[in-house]
C-alpha cells in the first residue's frame, strides 16, 4: 500500500527584521511524526494573490475569490489527510481547507490554532480570553485535563484526566461547540479543550500542542491512529 499523504496547511511566520524574504512554514515536529508513522508530509500554500496575511487569531475576514478557493482544493484532493497546525493567527485559507476536508470527508486533526479552525470551518467560532491565563509558552507546563468518555479522545488515552500543555489565548465554550460537534474534554475552568465529529472518519481538535509531547504513549496512538485512517482510503 502507498504511504499516505498528509497536507498541512503553512503559516506566514512573524517577520524577523534581518530577514529580506517572506517565508511560510510549517512545524518540523509534526512533518516528523508523520514521518515516523508511515506517511509523507507536503506543505499546503495559500492561493491568495497577497503576501500580506492576518496577524491574529481573532478571524480573518479575507474573502476569497472563486479561483482561489478552487486552487486551495486542488491541493487537498492531493492529500489522504490533512493537519490544521497550532499558532499565534489563523487565515481564511486554513477554514476553507478545513471545510473542504470535512466535506470530502478526509480525516482532519486540528492542533491549537487548527482547533479553532476546524470549529469555524463548521460554523461556530472561538473567543478570546484576554486574561491570558491559558497561554503559558513551555514545553514542561502541565494543566489537567477531563476526558469524556464514549470519545475519539478517550480511546487514544483511556483515562478520564490527564495533563497536557497550554499555550493559547482563543478558548471555546460548550454552547459554541456542542451544536455543531461532539466535547471530548474539558479543563477545569469549563472551557472545550477536545471534540470530535461522530460519522466522520476522523476529525479530533486538541487545544494543546502534542507535537510537544512526543515522548508520551498517547502522542504516538494519536499519529498512528490518524496516519492508519489516512491510509485505509486512499484516492
Amino acid at each position: 500500500m502507498k504511504k499516505p499523504i498528509i497536507g498541512i496547511p503553512s503559516k506566514e511566520p512573524f517577520p524577523d527584521q534581518d530577514d529580506l524574504w517572506h517565508r511560510m512554514e510549517i512545524v518540523d515536529e509534526l512533518r516528523y511524526l508523520v514521518t515516523e508513522n508511515g506517511g509523507i508530509t507536503i506543505m499546503l500554500l495559500p492561493t491568495e494573490r497577497t503576501m500580506d496575511f492576518n496577524k491574529s487569531d481573532c478571524g480573518d475576514d479575507t474573502v476569497l475569490t472563486e479561483e482561489e478557493i478552487a486552487d486551495l482544493h486542488r491541493q487537498v484532493d492531493l492529500c489522504d489527510g490533512i493537519i490544521l497546525q497550532g499558532g499565534l493567527y489563523s487565515c481564511s485559507y486554513e477554514v476553507e481547507i478545513a471545510r473542504y476536508a470535512l466535506a470530502k470527508d478526509l480525516p482532519l486533526l486540528g492542533i491549537c490554532a487548527g482547533f479553532n479552525n476546524i470549529l469555524r470551518a463548521l460554523g461556530s467560532n472561538v473567543y478570546e480570553d484576554a486574561t491570558g491565563s491559558h497561554n503559558h509558552y513551555s514545553r514542561e507546563y502541565r494543566h489537567p485535563i477531563s476526558i469524556l468518555k464514549d470519545t475519539k479522545l478517550y480511546e487514544l488515552i483511556g483515562q478520564e484526566e490527564y495533563p497536557v500543555n497550554s499555550m493559547h489565548t482563543m478558548m471555546a465554550t460548550k454552547d459554541q461547540v456542542e451544536a455543531y460537534a461532539r466535547i471530548c474534554a474539558y479543563d477545569r475552568d469549563g472551557h472545550v479543550e477536545s471534540f470530535d465529529v461522530p460519522g466522520k472518519k476522523f476529525v479530533l481538535a486538541v487545544k494543546w500542542h502534542p507535537e510537544l509531547m512526543m515522548e508520551e504513549e498517547y502522542t504516538k496512538r494519536l499519529f498512528k491512529t490518524f496516519i492508519d485512517v489516512c491510509g485505509t482510503d486512499q484516492r
